[in-house]
């Protein structure tokens, strides 16, 4: 075989749509400096940003995260002031957590960027184009969910936590 036979690992479309995921994630974390919080907390606010008032538990199942580390990153937001726990009105034993004002002040910073990036993206490449990648985005993504489901159907665990991820 020649080296051009040979491929590097990360080479196809995981690795081009990871590196895609990075630039967009670093155009939007920009957004997070200064503010005390490590990127990987969006994935709590994101959660809260689509809907408010999740348990914990909730919360680490839609961020697709571990429950001790959405417990750790809990504990970052409560004591910055981004969320609030309040108890669940029907169930005393839950508690919900909800944004504070700080939190959904970065929601709309956060859109904003996405907007842009959005609107630059599109016209760089044209609506055809852009309409034809939504297109493909959302069929990619079904195949993963699917995939996801049948892996969580036969016992493989598909939420570890980051190496370093509060």
């Amino acid at each position: 075989m020649t080296n051009s036979q040979h491929t590097m690992p990360g080479d196809g479309l995981p690795q081009a749509l990871f590196d895609v995921v990075a630039l967009l994630e670093a155009r939007v974390a920009v957004h997070f400096r200064g503010t005390g919080l490590h990127w990987g907390l969006r994935r709590i606010l994101q959660q809260l940003w689509i809907r408010d008032g999740l348990s914990q538990a909730e919360l680490a199942d839609a961020a697709r995260i571990s429950q001790a580390s959405a417990s750790n990153m809990l504990k970052h937001l409560i004591k910055g002031d981004w969320v609030e726990r309040r108890p669940d009105e029907y169930d005393y034993r839950i508690s919900r957590v909800y944004l504070a004002d700080r939190g959904r002040e970065l929601r709309a910073a956060v859109e904003q960027e996405l907007a842009s990036a959005d609107a630059m993206i599109r016209e760089q490449i044209g609506s055809g184009d852009a309409e034809g990648l939504d297109a493909l985005l959302s069929r990619v993504l079904d195949i993963l969910r699917a995939e996801s489901e049948q892996d969580a159907a036969s016992g493989i665990q598909d939420r570890p936590s980051p190496p370093g991820e509060l």
